[in-house]
């Protein structure tokens, strides 16, 4: 049962509702449920709430000040309302009432879709991100082996030149250590002290070519 005492006045049109809500609320301290449209008749029904002689006072002030202009048609005041009225005081239709009390009920019911989408939403951002992941390290992968054959490829290019380079080197210490040993020639290709080619000569001086031309053609036949 509820505490508080309901008043209920009943005006022709919404504008002298709306004056005496404003009226019960300047005179009384009580709370405004809200207002509600009497079907068919174009009647406004303003519903206060509060202790009995706030409701009283309120709906004291608003009928004397509207009954002047007859557009009061009913007030009723209901000192200890029983529970089992407040769904008619308190409805759908009670313009004010339904803003604040039927928020709530919307909030709860979408909580349960919204957990869920964002259930699902962050289900496949996850799969998404994994998905990523996985293409990530496949090239990472790729680059990798690619990395390594190109590694393995310049380690064998790199002994050829070293190997080459050492060839060179060894060919160039044999000439060197044999020019200081022997001094006696000056052809580097014969080693023949009677041949008059020096060092850095083209090879048609030296005395022997044709010989090593003919030797050399005969081991290609060979």
């Amino acid at each position: 049962m509820s505490q508080l005492a309901i008043g209920m006045i009943e005006t022709m049109g919404l504008a002298a509702g709306i004056e005496a809500a404003d009226i019960c609320l300047k005179s009384a301290n009580i709370n405004l449920v809200g207002y509600e449209f009497a079907r068919g008749s174009g009647m406004t029904v303003v519903k206060i709430e509060g202790n009995v002689g706030a409701v009283k006072a309120a709906i004291s002030a608003a009928t004397a000040a509207l009954g002047k202009l007859g557009k009061v048609h009913a007030q009723m005041v209901i000192p200890r309302p029983s529970d089992s009225i407040d769904m008619l005081i308190r409805n759908e239709s009670t313009v004010g009432y339904e803003t604040e009390k039927e928020e709530i009920p919307k909030v709860e019911q979408n909580e349960a879709p919204s957990d869920k989408e964002d259930d699902l939403n962050q289900e496949k951002a996850d799969e998404s991100e994994q998905k990523d992941e996985t293409d990530e390290d496949i090239n990472n992968q790729d680059l990798d082996e690619e990395q390594i054959i190109e590694d393995e490829n310049n380690e064998v290019t790199e002994q050829d030149e070293a190997t080459e380079e050492s060839d060179e080197n060894s060919d160039d210490t044999d000439q060197d250590s044999s020019e200081e040993t022997s001094k006696s020639y000056t052809c580097n290709i014969c080693k023949d002290p009677k041949c008059p080619r020096q060092k850095g000569d083209l090879r048609i001086y030296c005395i022997h070519y044709k010989e090593n031309k003919e030797k050399n053609k005969d081991n290609k036949d060979k």
